[in-house]
């Protein structure tokens, strides 16, 4: 069954590793296939993961929007040993999302993540978890920490595929499927109305994300592994910049 989904004037979403913008006039679209689909109402950004669910929130869309899962499972459970050491009772909603993840509905799984940061809202109005969250908080990888983490995993993977050289390859091929998604979702926060950024590093940004994406797709239509220096580099130079300011 198609998936339809009607998206208002300038509306985002995510489908697959592609983002895509609405024009000017409310559209309807159905979708076939089992890419992955997100609306911009569900997509959470670098700015708005701001408190430890929300973190998790970010740590399961990247699941749901990856080909493994598996690659983010590190960062997603070091942030559930953390909220459920912070708030106790914040267990049962982690059990309903896990139960998701192991089940594979990282979609679901999304929906019930949902459901915790509405109960870490009631949380943060009561003084006796306040102060423990403030303490999470600050133990918790910063999601700019988180992305330079990424952009330094991806550069990690496109290395070891230039160092085995050679023409197309399943390593190749999932060092650059990687790297697309991982800058779609860049562009997706750099190009978000809520990015406290100046207007133009938001615009730097969204031109070297753009030339990635675009020399990603030209080095998977013509494998060489000679062509990935330019992409190792900028993901580097990006990790180092974002942990300078974390």
């Amino acid at each position: 069954m198609s998936l339809k989904i009607e998206l208002k004037p300038r509306e985002r979403v995510l489908i697959g590793e592609s983002l895509i913008t609405n024009g000017d006039q409310r559209t309807q679209m159905l979708i076939d296939g089992r890419s992955p689909v997100l609306r911009e109402k569900d997509i959470m950004t670098r700015e708005q993961a701001n408190t430890p669910s929300k973190r998790i929130y970010l740590a399961v869309q990247l699941m749901y929007l990856t080909r493994d899962p598996r690659e983010h499972h590190e960062i997603y459970f070091a942030l559930v040993r953390d909220i459920t050491a912070a708030a106790p009772s914040t267990w049962p909603y982690i059990e309903s999302v896990n139960n998701q993840i192991l089940t594979g509905h990282l979609y679901k799984a999304l929906k019930e993540v949902r459901k915790l940061i509405v109960y870490e809202e009631k949380l943060l109005n009561m003084p006796s978890v306040t102060k423990a969250y403030e303490t999470v908080a600050l133990q918790i990888a910063s999601p700019r920490e988180l992305e330079a983490s990424l952009l330094r995993q991806a550069a990690s993977r496109l290395q070891a595929a230039h160092d085995n050289a050679g023409g197309s390859s399943p390593q190749l091929d999932e060092a650059l499927q990687f790297n697309r998604k991982l800058w779609t979702l860049l562009l997706t926060s750099v190009t978000s109305p809520d990015n406290p950024l100046p207007v133009a590093i938001r615009q730097n940004v969204a031109n070297i994300g753009i030339f990635v994406i675009n020399h990603t797709m030209a080095i998977l239509g013509n494998p060489r592994a000679e062509q990935l220096g330019s992409l190792i580099h900028i993901n580097r130079e990006i990790a180092a910049g974002l942990t300078e300011r974390a």
